[in-house]
């Protein structure tokens, strides 16, 4: 079994789905504060929203702020990858 990450330790990639490019424009409005991002097309106007080598601390903010822009944009799932693993998301 391994130890346990340190606080602050490095996750290495949080990917979102998008389902529209408005709805990936307005994620990246919503995450600037927490951390940079990237936006790559996935086909037809599905988009992936990217965040690279993000901390524990910016982990709970962008999810958190992720559960805020399902709400707002009334989708009824997304799909959210932590390096590669599919997590839930808070109540937002």
């Amino acid at each position: 079994m391994s130890p346990p990450q340190p606080r602050g330790s490095l996750i290495r990639t949080i990917r979102i789905e998008a389902p529209t490019s408005a709805a990936a424009s307005q994620l990246v409005r919503d995450l600037v504060a927490f951390a940079p991002t990237d936006l790559v097309p996935l086909g037809d106007e599905r988009w992936e929203v990217r965040v690279e080598d993000s901390s524990e601390e910016e982990l709970d903010a962008v999810l958190h702020a992720v559960a805020r822009w399902v709400a707002d944009c009334r989708l009824s799932e997304t799909h959210v990858l932590i390096d590669g693993e599919p997590v839930d998301l808070p109540p937002a």
